[in-house]
């Protein structure tokens, strides 16, 4: 008889919702003044949050629930799907720019960004694909070339909408799945450094992203201009220090700090509790991102080992880039921290990407089937051996 499937993981679907309820304690903190001044209602944005966070609980509820071959089997109508919501932001009247670029559909009090969307719908492509393909996968013609070009095409349509840094996250997402693959790492360095100079190429083309540049190799020549947004952000860290100024009681969201509540909702954190706070919150970070990696490698099935780790690479990638920008270590690219910032598309798909994991974990956690004995009277068996020696 087949196997039962086990229980989801308890440990990864309580570090999820935790990591989701305190990115609903930190907007209502960080969003408070600007929402009373935009909308008056203080609450404004932890509502609209908390809309997306209760979609976001049903989608990791379905997902998990769901055996992972029946999205093996679909991987082709999903990535499709995906790619035609991508592609919806252009038809007039259904798409809509917001902040420079045209990435968003509005549906009802809620906005989507389908780009989110498509991240998830090519990991599923990529791993059900490299895992059919097996030894075949590191010949470059037949095996590397058809999801390379699929992973192009998803990027060309997220640069048009004027995103580069949802679609550096999807290069660098896809980037992961290759490697984990088999991929030849020679022909992945000779795709890479291409890849280096057409986005550099792209990032010349417009003169913000130039000054953007410029301002993370030397914020404090351009206090006003460019690293605005980085100086308020460390202006807030230093304001923070070791223990932090308490909760509620940043200074920077007083208008100082430009979204507060979505990129930068990590300044305002390490503002009102320190860098003791921001050291527990990327330890939990990362013991989340650990036990999703341990669980998909537990799973003896390679679609499972590949889709598990691209969904950990796509959100630890994500929050680094986040962080980095945050910090200074790296340009800021208006990728938001994962499960934590404003933004309902972000948190929707990174629970659906959770529950997708969940559902590896019943897998990896499967229980042998009982067989029901024909002779139900307890020790009938051991009886009849006695008696026939």
């Amino acid at each position: 008889m087949e196997a039962k499937r086990g229980a989801p993981d308890f440990v990864l679907f309580f570090l999820t919702l935790v990591l989701v309820g305190f990115g609903l304690v930190m907007i209502a903190s960080a969003s408070q003044v600007i929402a009373y001044w935009y909308k008056e209602d203080p609450f404004y944005f932890v509502k609209r949050q908390l809309i997306s966070a209760g979609i976001g609980f049903i989608a990791l509820l379905v997902t998990m629930n769901i055996p992972y071959r029946v999205y093996k089997r679909l991987f082709l109508v999903i990535a499709a799907g995906s790619f035609l919501f991508l592609l919806m932001v252009f038809l007039p009247g259904v798409g809509k720019e917001v902040n420079g670029a045209r990435g968003w559909i509005a549906l009802g009090p809620l906005s989507l960004q389908p780009a989110e969307f498509a991240k998830l719908g090519l990991l599923l492509y990529l791993s059900a694909l490299i895992a059919k393909k097996g030894e075949r996968f590191r010949d470059f013609q037949t095996g590397l070339l058809p999801p390379l070009i699929v992973t192009g095409l998803f990027f060309l349509v997220i640069l048009l909408q004027n995103d580069l840094g949802t679609g550096l996250v999807l290069i660098a997402t896809a980037g992961v799945v290759l490697v984990t693959g088999g991929a030849n790492l020679r022909h992945l360095l000779k795709l890479g450094v291409l890849a280096l100079a057409l986005i550099t190429g792209f990032v010349l083309m417009a003169s913000y992203r130039i000054e953007r540049f410029t301002a993370f190799l030397d914020p404090w020549s351009d206090q006003q201009g460019a690293a605005y947004q980085l100086i308020m952000s460390l202006y807030a860290i230093a304001h923070g220090g070791v223990t932090g100024a308490g909760f509620g009681q940043s200074i920077q969201k007083y208008f100082y700090l430009p979204f507060p509540h979505t990129d930068f909702i990590f300044a305002v954190f390490a503002e009102e509790f320190g860098f003791v706070g921001c050291v527990v919150f990327v330890l939990v970070y990362l013991v989340y991102l650990w036990r999703m990696l341990i669980l998909s490698l537990r799973c003896p099935d390679p679609f499972a080992h590949l889709l598990g780790t691209g969904i950990v690479g796509m959100i630890a990638i994500q929050a680094l880039i986040n962080l980095g920008g945050v910090t200074g270590l790296l340009p800021i690219t208006g990728v938001p921290l994962p499960l934590i910032s404003y933004g309902g598309s972000s948190l929707i798909v990174c629970m659906t990407a959770t529950g997708l994991v969940l559902s590896l974990s019943r897998e990896a956690t499967r229980r042998p089937a009982r067989r029901r004995s024909r002779n139900r009277q307890p020790g009938v068996h051991a009886v009849r051996a006695y008696g026939t020696r």
